[in-house]
């Protein structure tokens, strides 16, 4: 279902940005892309500086957005002002149409993960119904790799490390101490003085005794006594 909504949301924006044109949603994803990996980065160590920013998981959640909104306002501020406001590029029809919507659904695809790692982190993806939506471990990786692969293209020209094992130990940072690192348990263990419920097992033993014709004489015994 995850899954899903990200399509859903990348084929909105996608429809979005073919009105505006390619060489705005290239801006534009660009601008995103970058305000996604300062985000990814600066977060924790907004959390780190002021620890009253990590007291709660939506305290953290807020810096992440805090960082992500205004770096995005800033660069589609420095762009438009000195490159798309100013410059105007024209391309063929088709591939102005084509090239928007492709770049607009890699937009879209983008910003469903960025909002699925900002569930993730808040305590409400320990609910029994967001998780039937499919907020599962399985779709926390998959969310998890798709924001390494978009930030890791910015990574390889910011930091001459190893762009993916960076970028992921980032994101998984910001995610730590949320209910997906620890598996489900269906049934709760039994206490250490609790003695174990054999009445199953018990009621096989009588059902072969039966079959067999000994819970016959079982019964018997006292009686011959």
């Amino acid at each position: 279902m995850v899954f899903w909504f990200g399509i859903l949301v990348g084929g909105l924006v996608a429809w979005f940005t073919v009105t505006i044109g390619f060489y705005e949603t290239w801006a534009m994803l660009f601008n995103f892309v970058v305000s996604v990996y300062v985000a990814v980065f600066v977060g924790p160590m907004i959390i780190e500086l002021f620890p009253v920013a990590g007291d709660t998981a939506y305290g953290a959640i807020l810096a992440v957005v805090s960082v992500a909104v205004a770096v995005f306002l800033i660069l589609e501020s420095i762009s438009y002002s000195f490159i798309t406001g100013q410059f105007g590029v024209s391309f063929p029809r088709l591939f102005n149409t084509l090239g928007a919507a492709v770049l607009g659904f890699l937009c879209g695809v983008l910003l469903w993960s960025f909002l699925a790692i900002l569930i993730y982190m808040s305590p409400i993806s320990q609910n029994s119904a967001v998780k039937a939506v499919g907020f599962d471990a399985k779709a926390r990786e998959t969310t998890v790799s798709c924001i390494c692969r978009f930030c890791g293209i910015v990574h390889r020209f910011a930091a001459s490390d190893k762009a993916d094992e960076t970028v992921r130990d980032a994101v998984n940072k910001l995610l730590e101490g949320t209910e997906a690192d620890v598996p489900d348990v269906s049934e709760p263990p039994a206490e250490p003085n609790e003695p174990a419920d054999n009445s199953t097992d018990r009621a096989r033993e009588l059902k072969e005794l039966k079959g067999s014709g000994m819970l016959s004489w079982v019964c018997l015994l006292p009686s011959a006594w």
